[in-house]
């Protein structure tokens, strides 16, 4: 099985991906739970996940530089960005620092999953 933190400052979010989405039939398990990348990067140095969902803008650390960070520990780690922000900017950077999605929100669970598989 493989493990999935999930990373978003919001409380509804974090608790629709939670409870929407098949873990377990999609083989996956939830690792923990972040609302900034500053408490995702204590939880990725405890559980080592395989799969980083993340939001852009957040407080503390946003999304774009946990990855910046996350990469530059030499951690390997598929990340799909989740985010509310259109600008393409975000985009680019994301898919520069190794994205491998940038979607917006909302998501729906169909397309989500289908990331996931």
């Amino acid at each position: 099985m493989y493990k999935v933190i999930l990373v978003d400052d919001e409380d509804i979010v974090l608790e629709g991906l939670r409870k929407k989405i098949d873990w377990k039939g999609l083989q996956l398990e939830i690792a923990g739970t972040a609302q900034d990348g500053l408490e995702a990067l204590k939880i990725i140095e405890e559980t080592t996940p395989d799969i980083l969902i993340t939001d852009v803008i957040m407080p503390v650390m946003d999304g774009l530089k946990l990855i910046e960070t996350v990469k530059a520990m030499g951690k390997n780690i598929k990340t799909i960005i989740l985010s509310g922000h259109d600008e393409f900017s975000y985009a680019q950077k994301a898919l520069k620092l190794g994205a491998a999605e940038y979607q917006l929100k909302p998501i729906s669970v169909e397309e989500l999953e289908e990331l996931l598989e």
